[in-house]
């Protein structure tokens, strides 16, 4: 049986993180980000943000990946946008970037899916001194019943579902500082439909999945848990300084 991660890597958009790109929008208008700063989009998928990054700002932007099939998503677009972006094949939990080499860090939905204190102290090693930290995460409420959490961990490959309070002491054990933190509940249909002013309906009829009925089972059954489900979630937007 294919896993989660497998499902969106063979979606047409190849994004899933709470919010969507409008809310990467909203949150990129609160920052000044200058044309010699080095950016890192940590797990960048499809290359949305990342070429969003490049061509908008003009900064040194690298996108990591673990999974060359996103990447090579990812090369396509920057070459149909024609975004200056540095792909990189490489691991989170062991980037390969000396210390101390961003100026900032995006990641939208990627440290849920991996040991979570692991990945937020390789990102401080990554980042300079006073480096911003941005991160867009899934968030378990304390209504969610005990089975449903051990259900969506299973569906979706999660090591956990931190609280809004975990995901923040995750951050400060690590020695970040917080610039802002807050926590909205998940996206309903309403919600999703602003996606459609940006392009960024995610389908599930992109040619593979439709060949394959494995690959697709395990997001039909993220989108019906989630219809369930949905009022005991919320996404956090944590934006930290490192120290």
């Amino acid at each position: 049986m294919s896993s989660y991660l497998d499902a969106i890597a063979a979606m047409d958009g190849g994004s899933l993180h709470p919010g969507g790109f409008h809310h990467t929008l909203k949150i990129l208008r609160d920052f000044s980000i200058l044309r010699e700063d080095i950016v890192i989009d940590v797990g960048c998928g499809t290359g949305r943000t990342a070429c969003h990054l490049a061509k908008t700002y003009g900064a040194h932007v690298f996108a990591l990946d673990n999974a060359e099939k996103m990447l090579s998503k990812a090369r396509s677009r920057a070459e149909r946008e024609k975004a200056d972006v540095h792909f990189v094949l490489g691991d989170v939990l062991d980037m390969p970037f000396r210390d101390q080499a961003a100026d900032l860090i995006m990641i939208e939905s990627v440290l849920v899916f991996l040991p979570l204190f692991k990945g937020v102290k390789e990102c401080f090693r990554v980042l300079k001194r006073k480096g911003i930290l941005v991160d867009v995460e899934l968030v378990a409420k304390d209504s969610l019943p005990l089975a449903a959490r051990e259900q969506v961990k299973a569906i979706c490959g999660l090591p956990q579902i931190p609280s809004f309070k975990e995901w923040q002491q995750s951050f400060e054990e690590a020695g970040f500082s917080q610039i802002a933190a807050n926590l909205k509940n998940f996206p309903g249909p309403l919600e999703n439909l602003k996606e459609i002013l940006y392009g960024g309906v995610n389908s599930l009829f992109s040619s593979e999945l439709m060949s394959d009925a494995n690959l697709s089972r395990p997001l039909q059954e993220y989108r019906c848990f989630m219809q369930r489900y949905r009022s005991h979630f919320g996404f956090g937007t944590f934006i930290y300084r490192k120290n």
